[in-house]
């Protein structure tokens, strides 16, 4: 591997960093491994022959020991060619920032392959340039995600090109704690951790420093968070419509339900899949995204694998459709290959239909039983030990309490053969914990508990505390483990909650969809709220205080640009009105084992151009939002 220590990206801007000591580490099971150490040459190259294949990932770190350092992420296998610069740096320490102590990196084998994976959404570490996922749509000047990246980056620059400069970048990143960082490394942590810590000192000094690369940002972003936005579902013909909800598997691919064919409003009949690097999932080299069969037809919110990895997805169904949605449940091979029936005939619809109509929220428990939420059918159903035949879904338990006001909607394993169901009705939401008995094919109500209006997504942290989120109402609720309230928390911009996720401290992240009015241009914001786990919880938090931005949430500004679709297309047509917000009315957020926080761009921004009918009851003319907002390195991931 041959590689360059440099200052700048382009050719006019680069000052070669020569006599600078070069490291070779390995990041892997938990330790990172110190390997050679080379001097570079004059011109700043050096070279390093190839090691041993790594479990882990490779990164190399240039003048350690000084105020300023720089890294390249590499992955789990060397490139021929390496640049180290800024923003190198700037990719490596974000993407790293959940397992990034003083150089050193820390974590899981798997999690920081997944980091090195979306690495490479941020920069070519060939080149030092920026990937060209930064630099064409849906980035560009469509985000802030590139224009974030070079401002700190020319930050860096103004450090390494003159030492001096350092101090006062170290003064401008010292933590409200008093933790002040001692080298560039510890400067872009304390960033890339606390990303709205002294946001508009830093954005001026952004502005005074040398702009060694450009485009730069245009406005005062709300924090410091590095967000990259990706809409390629690997068919223009099929392009995301309305992504609902997402699910990881155990390679780190992401399986994401949707809604509806984009520009349309009808139901789809494909799902997307995305592997760790956020782009469009392969299988033996086949390129398996997006997918269809089973009797895929207007995906909601539900996605869940089983124990064999088989893909499980809940049919809502909207929209004007041949055949009529019948509120399946459709079940998939880890390869994308249908293995519930795709339909008898132009009129019956496929997937497995017995107990449910209207499928919403999906889980599989520790028993391989599928529960799935009838919302339309007022049922919840369990298909028994799904991998040991199709006896559980020819025959499933079904949770029926004959009452047309019980909307099953978001569902929760809570422990064997106990899960918790958010009741969604608009009038009075409900939490019930249900207690199934295999064996007399019954159920027991253990509890239950009123949850505002219209409430839908639901979350457990690691002590079985219930998280729910009411959009009807405007509040995130909480409970014990026993369906004891807790409280009921409104702060830090939250605005018609859909979903929420609890990370690896136990922390909460609300998706908000916006309110459900006509007229109503909802510009998207994920808010972190402080959990319920005080052992876990910033110091100094109680539970549901405000950990992003209280007055905006955490955001992705646009930097100039229209939104444009996958097919360069704008978001509403060319008849349609110009948009500029990137990210919309989100239904879902999760995080991965990077802790990258992935959000779901599940409904346009003007809720009047696209509702028709009655949205609950799955009539719309133009819903679907465009793809995927990811907040890179944002999250503590949670322990697998």
């Amino acid at each position: 591997m041959n590689g360059k220590v440099q200052s700048g990206g382009s050719d006019n801007n680069i000052q070669s960093l020569g006599r600078v000591s070069v490291e070779l580490r390995q990041a892997a099971n938990g330790v990172t491994i110190v390997g050679p150490i080379l001097l570079t040459d004059t011109d700043g190259s050096f070279a390093f022959d190839e090691p041993a294949p790594s479990s882990g990932v490779y990164f190399v770190v240039a003048k350690e020991g000084t105020p300023t350092p720089m890294m390249a992420l590499l992955g789990p296998e060397l490139p021929d060619t390496i640049v180290i610069n800024e923003l190198t740096t700037v990719a490596a320490v974000y993407c790293l920032a959940q397992f990034f102590t003083k150089s050193a990196v820390q974590g899981p084998s798997f999690g920081v392959r997944v980091a090195a994976a979306m690495s490479t959404n941020i920069v070519d570490v060939t080149t030092g340039a920026f990937s060209n996922i930064l630099i064409n749509s849906p980035n560009a000047g469509q985000t802030n995600g590139l224009g974030l990246t070079a401002s700190l980056a020319n930050l860096l620059a103004w450090c390494v090109r003159d030492p001096e400069n350092c101090e006062v970048l170290f003064d401008l990143t010292t933590l409200p704690n008093g933790d002040r960082p001692r080298n560039m490394f510890e400067a872009l942590y304390n960033i890339a951790r606390y990303p709205a810590n002294n946001v508009a000192a830093l954005y001026q000094q952004s502005l005074q420093v040398s702009q060694v690369y450009s485009p730069t940002l245009t406005s005062q972003p709300d924090a410091w968070t590095l967000a990259v936005k990706v809409n390629d579902s690997g068919d223009n013909d099929h392009m995301f419509g309305g992504p609902g909800n997402l699910a990881f598997d155990s390679k780190g691919r992401v399986w994401i339900t949707n809604n509806v064919n984009q520009g349309s409003g009808d139901s789809s009949q494909y799902c997307i899949v995305l592997g760790m690097d956020a782009r469009p999932a392969m299988e033996n080299g086949v390129r398996i995204s997006p997918f269809t069969g089973g009797g895929l037809l207007g995906t909601g919110y539900g996605v869940a694998l089983d124990s064999q990895e088989n893909v499980w997805f809940g049919n809502f169904g909207w929209g004007k459709v041949d055949p009529r949605p019948m509120g399946s449940a459709s079940q998939f091979t880890s390869g994308a290959v249908a293995i519930s029936p795709d339909g008898t005939s132009s009129t019956e619809t496929g997937g497995y239909q017995k107990g449910i109509y209207r499928v919403q929220g999906t889980v599989v428990d520790s028993q391989d039983n599928v529960w799935l939420a009838g919302w339309k059918s007022h049922t919840v159903a369990v298909y028994t030990n799904v991998t040991s035949g199709t006896s559980g879904i020819d025959n499933p338990i079904v949770y029926d309490p004959k009452d047309l006001n019980f909307m099953p909607f978001g569902l929760a394993i809570a422990s064997e053969n106990k899960a918790w169901v958010v009741d969604a009705n608009k009038d009075q939401s409900y939490l019930l914990l249900l207690q199934l008995d295999t064996s007399t094919r019954d159920f027991t109500v253990l509890t239950k508990q009123p949850c505002g209006k219209t409430a839908k997504g639901i979350a457990l942290d690691s002590k079985g505390n219930v998280w729910v989120a009411s959009g009807g109402d405007g509040y995130v609720y909480a409970f014990q483990s026993d369906g004891t309230p807790i409280g009921q928390y409104d702060q830090g911009q939250i605005s018609g909650p859909w979903g929420v996720f609890a990370d690896g401290n136990d922390n909460v992240w609300v998706a908000n969809f916006g309110l459900l009015k006509f007229g109503d241009e909802f510009t998207g914001r994920v808010t972190h709220l402080a959990g319920a786990n005080e052992n876990m919880r910033p110091k100094g938090t109680n539970t549901g205080d405000v950990l992003s931005p209280p007055n905006t949430g955490y955001t992705v500004p646009n930097q100039g640009d229209p939104i444009l679709l996958a097919d360069l297309t704008p978001l509403y047509g060319d008849q349609g009105p110009t948009i500029y917000i990137p990210f919309m009315r989100v239904t879902a957020v999760n995080v991965d084992a990077a802790g990258n926080v992935w959000c779901c761009n599940n409904w346009k921004p003007i809720f009047t151009l696209d509702a028709v009918g009655d949205p609950l009851e799955g009539e719309a003319a133009n819903p679907g939002g465009d793809g995927m907002v990811i907040f890179v390195g944002l999250a503590k991931p949670r322990a697998t």
